[in-house]
């Protein structure tokens, strides 16, 4: 037999893989990773103000609930249930 009767040619789908598959699982790995990077930033500068009280300034206090509301938003797009468009 020849080698071009084995093989048979499929069909390509019109939408890429990364549209088909969506953002969540495309970047899935890399959001987690950032947002659990932010989370741990704003975790450490709110215990460094908690151990530091007198030395805190505003502005790291106000960066670590940046980072920590960040990381929320970041959690709640990644693990939130998404309904499908027309299916």
């Amino acid at each position: 037999m020849r080698a071009e009767t084995l093989v048979r040619p499929t069909p390509h789908h019109p939408k890429p893989l990364a549209i088909r598959a969506g953002l969540a699982r495309t970047f899935g790995g890399l959001v987690g990773f950032l947002a659990l990077l932010f989370l741990l930033l704003g975790l450490y500068l709110l215990g460094d103000a908690f151990e530091n009280p007198l030395a805190a300034q505003a502005v790291g206090v106000l960066a670590a609930a940046i980072s920590i509301t960040l990381a929320v938003i970041l959690f709640f797009y990644l693990l939130k249930p998404r309904h499908k468009q027309g299916a």
